[in-house]
C-alpha cells in the first residue's frame, strides 16, 4: 500500500489547503479564502507575490554580445569581452579573421594560442568531468530549486530568531521582508549574479550570506535604516581562484563559521568573514561540491558531492567519514534532533537516514555491504490519489525527490518531487532510536501552479509553519498548529 494513501483526501480543484490544525486539513476557495477564516498564526508574516512589475530588467547571457560595440578599436572589444565573458572568449574574439581584420598577425597568434588551450581544457574535462558544466549551467544542473533559470523566485531562507525573510528573485535581487517593518529591502550589486542560495547568519539581526556566480556576498544590513536600497558599501565579496559558481552557502549554528560550496571545485571552503579567509577541506574523489549541512548542534558538517559520494565531517576533529550512494548523486538533505539526517538521491523515491554513529568507522555506504549503513526510513513512490469523487481529479503524488527540508523540532518533513507537483508533509516522532514518519497533508497551488522552492520558518512557536514559493511568484506560508 502506498505511503499517499494515509493523507487526507485533497479538496476540490476550485479550493485550496491553507493550514492544518489539530490534525484537521484546513481548505477554502482558491479565490475568495483566507487564511486568516482558521487561524491568526501568520496575521503578521510577510505577504510575498513576486511578479514581473516589480522585477529589475535582467539583461540575459544570450544577448550580451548586443553590448559590445562594433565600433571600438580591437583591443577594446577583446578587453571588454575579456572582462564579461572571459579569458577563451576574448582569445575567440582575437582569432577571429572576420572580426579582427586590423591585425592578421595578431588572428593567427590568438588562433594556435586557442587551438593550445583547448587541448588543455579537453585534458581537463577528461580528468575533471563535472567541470564541462560552467556558470549558470552549474547552478541550473545542481538547483533543488524547480526550473532555477525560468522561476520568480529562485531561493529563500527564514532569518533564525526573527519573522524576517529573504527572497532571492529571477532579476537577481535579494528582497528582505518582515513583519516588523513596512518596507522591502532590495539587496544587489554589480557582483551579485545567478544567486544560488541565502543564508541568514545566527544571533545576527543584520547579515546574510549570498552564494552566486562570482562567489559569496555577505550583506550587512541594519533593520533599523530605512533605505530600502542599500549601498554596495554594505557589501564584503569572498572570492577564491577556482571555487565558482558558488551553488551553496550555509553558516554553522554558532554563526562563527560560513561553509561555502562549488560544484566545480572538489574543496569546500570555511570561512572567517570578518579576516576574508577561508580554509579549505580537500579530498579527491567525488568531483566538485554542490551543497553542505550543519547538524543542529554544529558538530556534523554534512557535504555533498556531484558525483555519487558524500561526506559527514567531525567538525571538532575536522575528519570526515566516506559514504557512497547507491543509485545518483545525494540530491537532498536535512539534518534532525539527535543528529539523524535525512537524504535522498537522484532518480530514486526513498529518504534514507543517517544516524549518530561514530567516524572513520570504516564502513561501507548505502548497499555497499559493509558495517554501517544508511536505512531506508520512507517509500515515496509515485501513486494515484484517486478520482474526481475525492477531490484529487486523478492527481498522483511522489516519485524522484527532488528538494526537502525538516522543522527545527524535528515533527514535520515537507518534501517537493521531481515528476509531480504537490507538496507532501509528513509527521515524524523519534523514540529512542526509532524515526516514525507518518502522513500528515498534501499542499496544492492555486491553478497550474507548481513548487519552485520550500523552507521551514525557524522561530515558529505554535508549531510548524512551511514557506512554499510557487511558480506564479506567490509565497505561501502553511502553518500546521498543535495544542500545547
Amino acid at each position: 500500500m502506498s505511503i499517499f494513501q494515509g493523507f487526507p483526501a485533497l479538496p476540490p480543484p476550485e479550493d485550496t489547503p491553507l493550514c492544518v490544525i489539530n490534525e484537521v486539513y484546513c481548505c477554502a476557495n482558491s479565490r475568495y479564502g483566507n487564511i486568516s477564516t482558521f487561524t491568526n498564526a501568520t496575521k503578521n508574516h510577510p505577504k510575498i507575490n513576486v511578479t514581473r512589475d516589480i522585477q529589475h530588467h535582467k539583461v540575459s547571457d544570450e544577448n550580451i554580445s548586443l553590448y559590445v560595440d562594433v565600433e571600438d578599436k580591437l583591443l577594446k572589444k577583446i578587453t571588454s569581452v575579456w572582462y564579461k565573458q572571459g579569458f577563451l572568449d576574448a582569445l575567440s574574439l582575437a582569432a577571429d579573421q572576420n572580426i579582427n581584420r586590423e591585425c592578421p598577425l595578431i588572428a593567427v597568434t590568438a588562433s594556435y594560442v586557442l587551438k593550445v588551450a583547448n587541448l588543455f581544457t579537453a585534458f581537463r574535462y577528461f580528468i575533471q568531468p563535472h567541470l564541462k558544466d560552467i556558470g549558470p549551467k552549474i547552478v541550473s544542473k545542481y538547483s533543488r530549486s524547480r526550473n532555477w533559470n525560468s522561476a520568480p523566485i529562485k531561493c529563500l531562507d527564514w532569518h533564525p530568531h526573527t519573522t524576517k525573510i529573504a527572497v532571492a528573485t529571477a532579476d537577481d535581487n535579494v528582497r528582505v521582508y518582515s513583519a516588523d517593518v513596512a518596507f522591502v529591502s532590495a539587496l544587489k550589486c554589480k557582483a551579485q549574479g545567478h544567486v544560488s542560495s541565502l543564508s541568514w547568519r545566527p544571533y545576527s539581526a543584520s547579515e546574510i550570506a549570498v552564494g552566486c556566480e562570482q562567489g559569496v556576498i555577505v550583506w550587512t544590513v541594519d533593520p533599523n535604516s530605512m533605505f530600502t536600497k542599500p549601498s554596495s558599501s554594505n557589501a564584503i565579496v569572498l572570492k577564491s581562484w577556482g571555487h565558482s559558481p558558488v551553488t551553496d552557502v550555509s553558516w554553522c549554528p554558532s554563526g562563527a563559521l560560513l561553509a561555502s560550496c562549488s560544484a566545480a571545485d572538489p574543496a569546500l571552503l570555511l570561512w572567517d568573514v570578518a579576516l576574508g579567509t577561508a580554509v579549505p577541506l580537500r579530498r579527491v574523489a567525488g568531483g566538485g561540491l554542490v551543497f553542505a549541512r550543519w547538524s543542529l548542534d554544529g558538530t556534523r558538517l554534512f557535504a555533498a558531492t556531484s558525483s555519487i559520494v558524500f561526506r559527514v565531517w567531525d567538525t571538532e576533529a575536522w575528519r570526515p567519514e566516506r559514504w557512497v550512494a547507491r543509485g545518483g548523486r545525494v540530491v537532498a538533505a536535512c539534518w534532525g534532533p539527535n543528529n539523524v539526517m535525512l537524504f535522498a538521491a537522484k532518480g530514486e523515491p526513498v529518504i534514507y537516514a543517517l544516524t549518530d554513529t561514530p567516524l572513520l568507522n570504516g564502513g561501507a555506504g548505502v548497499g555497499a555491504g559493509g558495517a554501517a549503513r544508511a536505512q531506508a526510513v520512507l517509500d515515496v513512490s509515485r501513486a494515484a490519489l484517486g478520482g474526481a469523487g475525492s477531490g484529487a481529479g486523478g492527481e498522483a503524488a511522489g516519485g524522484p525527490v527532488l528538494d526537502m527540508c525538516w522543522c527545527p523540532r524535528g515533527r514535520y518533513l515537507a518534501l517537493t518531487f521531481e515528476e509531480t507537483h504537490l507538496v507532501a508533509v509528513f509527521a515524524t516522532t523519534q523514540l529512542h532510536t526509532q524515526l516514525k514518519i507518518t502522513p500528515c497533508c498534501l499542499v496544492r497551488g492555486v491553478g497550474e501552479e507548481t513548487p519552485t522552492t520550500l523552507a521551514f520558518q525557524r522561530d515558529f512557536a505554535e508549531g510548524a509553519c512551511l514557506t512554499v514559493a510557487w511558480s506564479g511568484g506567490r509565497l505561501q506560508h502553511f502553518p500546521v498548529l498543535c495544542s500545547p
